[in-house]
């Protein structure tokens, strides 16, 4: 009988990360043509709408989705093929029905949702998100049965499909409105009704796919099933799904808190007026969505690491499982360590390219990247740790984690938002100390709960050292060029150095193993490039 084939951990996330970068970049050719056309009041709106469907959406499938392919997983590495279509089966009609109410909620809520954010001008736009919440929620049933089953293709190709269309039919549909209507707002609800279609193409997309797929998985070898009823599966799916949906509720629902904290404070404390306050929301938004890049190599990760090590764990292979969660750590620190430093040397020239037709945004935006930028290896740190915990059974860490960091975060948006002299920084400094209270908290239960896992210290010592030199050397080139360059050009040379230099010294300070880039793509190649022997061990290791 034939024999599914799986893709490796490493590959899943490989997979997924292309995809994923590829979606932030269109991303990007979204979100910043409209930056630079629009006003940052009409962007407040943006991003406001946004902020209310990541709340709902991380309500609604941020665990289910996760459950789903950890239940999946657990069950195709075992065998019980007929089984997992079955986990899938019933979370389909649960996402269906969550997905529905989530759309309805989101519409008919849309002027009393903006009203309590202190907009009352993002009504329109949360109402034309709607519904994606639908569509979003049916996807993700879809992707969480993919994703168990260590195929990553779907979830990528999907992606990839709601990126590109929401770029051509969002920015189409604002670009009409500006020149039908002249209206900035009415702009940005265009843009957004171009990422309900987006959702609805790639939802489209998984349907096909996941038919084909059934007619394909009839000579499928089966173990048979355990026995487990629908309404016990269900039952799983909810148990640990609602831990996971808190935790992940927190980073959604606190940059939602934060924006509601952020509106009050600046007209209440302040006494800034609304337009003034939408103004300041909007430079922040911008800062929050360079902020959100690195995420487009982390996340993929976390996603593909926690069916994989469900699935060691199920098997009882440890030895698999604690090579699952070291590489894991590793590959997010290699990641996460450069992309703080060089986001926050370069938050300037970044934002000067990215905002080129608003330079007094761009230079509003830099100072708030640039101290955002120090909690990027924090944050990154958090999708690891959170899909680890998740994966060996403690899903409610995450949780009381994320809340410790919550209240931190408002309490001190709170505070430092109404002093004048800080102002919106506050949203900044706050989000920076909640996100690191929270990976220490993850750390310290991370060493009891994988007593098998290398020392965190020792893995990011070499990988700082690296970022450092790196730091160094592409900043010293960069003002270098600025003596005979624009400063927008001066930049491009400067991170294709940055990254060679990264490179360089992370094999130099042997940061990397051999097994690290012989798992990836076109690996055996890379380890020619880069001269790693097969004996080649990192420095933390060695120490032991």
């Amino acid at each position: 009988m034939p024999k599914e084939k799986k893709q490796s951990f490493i590959k899943g996330a490989v997979i997924l990360t292309a995809s994923t970068l590829l979606v932030k970049v269109l991303g990007l050719l979204f979100s910043f043509p409209l930056a630079n056309l629009i006003s940052t009041e009409s962007m407040s709106y943006f991003y406001n709408a946004y902020d209310i469907f990541g709340m709902f959406l991380m309500l609604s499938t941020a665990g289910l989705p996760v459950a789903v392919s950890r239940m999946v997983g657990a069950t195709y590495s075992q065998g019980r093929r007929k089984e997992a279509d079955r986990v899938f089966g019933v979370a389909f009609w649960l996402f269906f029905g969550i997905g529905v109410v989530g759309c309805l909620v989101m519409f008919f809520g849309s002027h009393a949702i903006a009203a309590w954010m202190g907009s009352p001008g993002s009504a329109y736009a949360i109402m034309a998100l709607s519904p994606t919440m639908f569509f979003i929620s049916v996807m993700s049933a879809l992707r969480g049965y993919f994703q168990g089953r260590s195929n990553m293709t779907p979830t990528a190709v999907s992606q990839t499909i709601e990126a590109v269309t929401k770029v051509v039919i969002g920015v189409g549909l604002a670009v009409y409105i500006l020149r039908q209507y002249n209206s900035d707002a009415w702009a940005a609800v265009g843009a957004i009704v171009g990422v309900s279609i987006s959702a609805g193409l790639g939802t489209l997309y998984l349907t096909v796919y996941k038919l084909r797929q059934r007619s394909r998985d009839k000579d499928l070898p089966d173990t048979g099933a355990s026995g487990e009823t629908r309404a016990s599966m269900l039952k799983s799916l909810v148990l640990f799904a609602v831990p996971i949906t808190l935790g992940s509720c927190f980073l959604s629902l606190l940059d939602t808190v934060d924006t509601v904290v952020l509106m009050n404070r600046l007209q209440g404390a302040l006494g800034y007026s609304q337009e003034l306050a939408d103004d300041l929301r909007g430079i922040l938004g911008h800062a929050r969505k360079f902020f959100d890049l690195p995420g487009a190599f982390v996340v993929p990760i976390s996603t593909s690491l926690l069916p994989a090590l469900a699935g060691a764990i199920a098997s009882k292979n440890s030895r698999e499982a604690d090579h699952i969660a070291n590489t894991s750590m590793r590959v997010t620190l290699m990641i996460s360590i450069p992309a703080t430093v060089g986001m926050f040397l370069f938050s300037d020239p970044i934002c000067r390219v990215l905002l080129f037709n608003q330079p007094e945004t761009a230079a509003r935006t830099a100072p708030l990247l640039a101290v955002l930028s120090i909690a990027i290896v924090f944050n990154s740190t958090l999708f690891t740790t959170n899909a680890i915990l998740q994966a060996v059974g403690r899903p409610t860490i995450p949780v009381v984690n994320m809340a410790i960091g919550g209240v931190v975060k408002v309490a001190l948006s709170y505070v430092l938002i109404g002093i004048p002299e800080i102002n919106v920084m506050g949203s900044a400094l706050s989000t920076v100390a909640s996100y690191g209270i929270i990976m220490i908290l993850n750390l310290i239960v991370m060493r009891r709960s994988v007593p098998n896992l290398e020392s965190f210290f020792l893995m990011s010592a070499p990988l700082l050292l690296s970022a450092a030199v790196m730091g160094a050397g592409a900043y010293g080139l960069y003002r270098g060029l600025c003596l005979w360059l624009d400063p927008k050009l001066a930049l491009f040379p400067s991170i294709i150095a940055a990254v060679l230099l990264y490179m360089m010294c992370a094999v130099l300070f042997r940061a990397v193993t051999y097994d690290d880039v012989a798992a990836l793509p076109k690996g055996e190649k890379l380890i020619k490039l880069l001269h790693i022997r097969q004996k080649y061990e990192p420095l933390h290791l060695k120490r032991k």
